[in-house]
């Protein structure tokens, strides 16, 4: 089976390119591409969670917005994951609500079932740093380095994980997130082509 290239595979794994990407999630082995590194920051307390990126008072602190951006990104791979172990597409639909653009949900759930009907089934998680948050009016950019190495799939049949399908360390992505209603959703996520370092 031909895989797709590694930038294709990475938008997929966090569910914003559903269309022909069925074997590959997080990014292919070894193919970060790097032009310049960029350095990743040490890991710090996170912030504090906002519920299912329900954005608070407006003031400085804990409900500040690009904190409950941060915690919106945060909430959206953790439901992400889930949805893409449920093997179920309403629990799916359900799981990505609260975090993604409405009218995003119905093909990445398509995309998830024809990976599901596959026999194929994903584990991991990713192990996401956020780097920085940045507001401009109801839009948020949220720039991530995330380690997804121990992330992938696997055909459930045999156990054996899938050629290709595992993810990569340094994974440097660009999340748009969107006001919507009082809530931060998650429009868009583009890689970058520089590869994070920690």
């Amino acid at each position: 089976m031909k895989l797709p290239d590694c930038r294709a595979a990475r938008r997929w794994r966090r569910g914003l390119s559903a269309a022909g990407c069925l074997a590959v999630l997080a990014g292919c082995a070894g193919c970060a591409v790097g032009v310049a590194q960029v350095r990743l920051p040490p890991r710090t307390a996170s912030a504090p969670a906002v519920p299912a990126g329900t954005v608070a008072s407006a003031g400085p602190g804990a409900g500040a917005p690009r904190q409950q951006a941060a915690a919106a990104v945060d909430g959206y791979i953790v439901a992400m994951s889930a949805a893409e172990q449920s093997g179920n597409v309403r629990q799916a639909r359900q799981l990505l609500r609260p975090y993604l653009a409405g009218y995003r949900i119905a093909g990445v759930v398509r995309a998830l079932s024809a990976i599901w009907a596959r026999g194929y089934r994903f584990y991991g998680q990713d192990d996401p740093h956020i780097v920085s948050v940045r507001i401009a009016g109801s839009h948020a950019f949220v720039h991530e380095c995330d380690d997804t190495a121990d992330m992938g799939l696997v055909n459930s049949a045999t156990g054996q994980t899938v050629p290709g399908s595992a993810g990569v360390a340094d994974a440097n992505l660009l999340t748009r997130l969107d006001l919507i209603r009082g809530r931060w959703l998650v429009e868009w996520q583009l890689p970058e082509d520089l590869s994070c370092v920690s």
